[in-house]
């Protein structure tokens, strides 16, 4: 049965109802938003389960976004009117994990801030005609998304665009792996020159004299299948991807880390406690995403899990 358009009208009202900030719908091909397209288009005079464009009585402030993993779809979004369209850096297995990938893009564009309401509008990935669930979520309830925002503010707007970019290789990395095995890596970015005078190059360096960038799809296909080389990557503060293979100096001090995590992570503390860099690395066991500042651990992130913390679906 497809239930589409039912659920796009109830999930656009509840979203002018709760006076939400974002009205959010994910879709593969851009059939979900055609079908948004012509609800918020209808000019039918009942507002009983209908959508209306005259929504600037009940809620102004609504942003409508339209998320999708597909290029295609997401260069034809970029076309339309009135939404706005977040082209997603990967797929995920679970309906809570997209969600989150999709907040902490609207993070990454300043599109939402704490305390927000989102209503999103969502399906099983995958699955054709497969949207089933509305949920609701409050940005100022999760720990985890709390977090993220904090983290995203902390730094400049450059180099968050080059932090961005690496997350989303390392959560492919941790989802997709390499030839199906689970891969670990590290990721250093920023203070470049400091960092490769406290690292050493185990391999010969694959990037020495290219002029690689990390927002280049080719250059993010070369580091995908160079992640399961021994060493991290190092990436500049403008995102021009230095070395690979490196080996980072694991001397770190008096490091606090959580019981169980091994020297990749200690290493990626340690370069972030003696430099100004932002490590990432890749859990080979588990696949755990984890950002490192001042040798601490700001924020860790399961692309892999199901986690549905704070997010309430209500049909």
């Amino acid at each position: 049965m497809d239930w589409t358009d039912s659920m796009i009208r109830h999930g656009y009202n509840l979203a002018r109802e709760v006076n939400a900030n974002i009205f959010m719908i994910f879709t593969e091909t851009g059939r979900t938003y055609e079908v948004l397209k012509r609800c918020l288009e209808s000019n039918s005079k009942s507002n009983d389960h209908h959508c209306t464009e005259d929504n600037g009585d009940k809620n102004p402030k609504l942003k409508i976004v339209v998320t999708t993993p597909n290029e295609i779809t997401y260069n034809n979004l970029k076309n339309e009117k009135k939404i706005i369209p977040i082209l997603m850096g990967y797929r995920n297995k679970y309906k809570s994990t997209m969600i989150k990938q999709a907040i902490m893009k609207l993070f990454e564009h300043n599109l939402i801030k704490k305390g927000d309401v989102i209503v999103a509008i969502l399906g099983t990935p995958g699955v054709s005609r497969g949207t089933d669930t509305i949920s609701l979520i409050e940005i100022s309830n999760s720990n985890f998304l709390l977090k993220f925002y904090q983290f995203i503010n902390s730094i400049d707007r450059i180099k968050r665009l080059v932090i961005n970019e690496v997350l989303d290789i390392a959560m492919e990395i941790s989802i997709e792996g390499k030839e199906g095995k689970p891969v670990g890596t590290i990721f250093v970015v920023g203070d470049s020159e400091k960092v490769l005078k406290m690292s050493d190059q185990l391999i010969l360096n694959p990037f020495e004299g290219h002029n690689a960038v990390i927002f280049d799809k080719k250059v993010r296909g070369t580091i995908k299948e160079l992640s399961s080389v021994d060493g991290a990557f190092v990436i500049g503060e403008k995102g021009e991807v230095i070395a690979a293979g490196r080996y980072l100096d694991p001397s770190g001090g008096n490091l606090k880390l959580p019981l169980g995590l091994g020297a990749r992570h200690y290493a990626a503390a340690a370069i972030s406690k003696h430099t100004n860099a932002i490590a990432i690395t890749v859990s080979e066991s588990g696949g755990i995403v984890r950002i490192f500042k001042n040798g601490e651990i700001i924020v860790e992130i399961n692309p892999n899990k199901l986690d549905r913390e704070n997010i309430v679906p209500c049909v």
